[in-house]
């Protein structure tokens, strides 16, 4: 006969432990790659971009990650120039950008013309951070496995 002599509380706890750990390291990861999309887009030059005018495009590109629909990060919205109307106006775009699902990175540019600069204009506000953010999800995800697996041993 086999008895359990660990209390079921104490399995509990340990498993929400290793739960809100692996959380954690995934957000983390999510924000890491956010960060480096949001590099992409806004610290490049007008000529690699566009013209910063007013400062409000560039100001207004950040990334959340959410979990089921919960902020976890948020980037800074920097302002750049006099663009704090682009940064209160990325910010809330982001942030009305949420849905349920599990994990979600989401890099946005929130000014309004962002989509015609891109397309009209035939300059680069986004694609080439979603491009960027697409190549290094398999080498983070690889990283967050490494290191997870590694971690009890």
């Amino acid at each position: 006969m086999i008895k359990m002599t660990t209390k079921m509380t104490d399995i509990d706890t340990l498993l929400k432990s290793e739960f809100n750990y692996v959380q954690n390291e995934v957000v983390n990861t999510l924000s890491r790659i956010g960060i480096e999309c949001e590099n992409e887009a806004r610290d490049r030059t007008a000529e690699e971009s566009w013209i910063d005018v007013t400062g409000n495009l560039r100001s207004s590109v950040g990334y959340t990650v959410s979990v089921n629909g919960d902020i976890k990060k948020i980037s800074d919205f920097k302002t750049v120039k006099d663009g704090s109307e682009g940064s209160s106006t990325g910010k809330k775009y982001a942030l009305g950008n949420v849905n349920g699902s599990d994990y979600l990175l989401t890099i946005v540019a929130g000014m309004d013309y962002a989509e015609y600069v891109e397309a009209k204009e035939n300059k680069c506000v986004l694609a080439s951070a979603e491009l960027l953010g697409r190549n290094l999800e398999s080498e983070y995800i690889k990283r967050l496995e490494s290191k997870l697996n590694n971690r009890n041993k």
